[in-house]
């Protein structure tokens, strides 16, 4: 079963450059709790359900803003074709990924609240540069989650960022949702993934 909750479009932004203070062959990326599958690559079957559940969210951040902020927060339903039903080959994924010119961070550092740390045999694999990454989250041998964060937008346009989200987009049919600011983009369209990128 899978469960989140959003809340609503207040987007909590913590700019941690990962790389100061380590070897510069040393590639680290953030993992930050509050950011899992909030900005997630599902297949385009989904559409439907996506554009209906934005628009809830959309009513209900409407309904439960007070001037300030949020007075409630509302869990995103199940989606009805998940990842995982896709079956899609780990492997496969990572040689897309490597053919597109992304490469293996070499560690996650994970912040959940207290000092950020270095996680130890993390499940995730991601790939990406300059503190911006998309993240294969296994269930053995296939995809469970596919799923994308950064921490340095500025920079996203010097990375193969957009290159991997397009290949993933035409290979698999994909499309992305971003939960926090109610965006669907069409992976397949590559000037959709260029207007997102500069639009976060």
């Amino acid at each position: 079963m899978r469960t989140k909750t959003t809340v609503l479009g207040l987007l909590s932004v913590l700019v941690i450059n990962c790389s100061k203070s380590k070897e510069p062959n040393e590639r680290s990326m953030f993992y930050w709790e509050d950011n899992y599958l909030m900005v997630e690559l599902i297949s385009r079957e989904n559409l439907d359900f996506v554009n209906r559940e934005v628009k809830r969210i959309q009513d209900f951040g409407e309904e439960h803003f007070d001037g300030s902020g949020f007075t409630g927060i509302t869990e995103i339903g199940k989606i009805p074709v998940p990842t995982v039903n896709l079956k899609l080959d780990k492997n496969e994924v990572v040689e897309v990924l490597e053919s597109a010119g992304l490469t293996k961070y070499s560690k996650l550092i994970y912040y959940g609240g207290g000092e950020p740390t270095e996680m130890q045999n993390p499940k995730s694999i991601v790939f990406g540069d300059l503190n911006s990454g998309i993240f294969l989250e296994p269930k053995g041998e296939i995809l469970e989650f596919i799923w994308f964060d950064s921490y340095n937008w500025k920079d996203i346009n010097k990375t193969n960022i957009t290159i991997g989200l397009h290949v993933l987009g035409k290979k698999y049919g994909l499309i992305l949702v971003d939960w926090n600011s109610n965006q669907v983009v069409d992976l397949k369209n590559k000037p959709s993934i260029d207007e997102y990128l500069k639009s976060v």
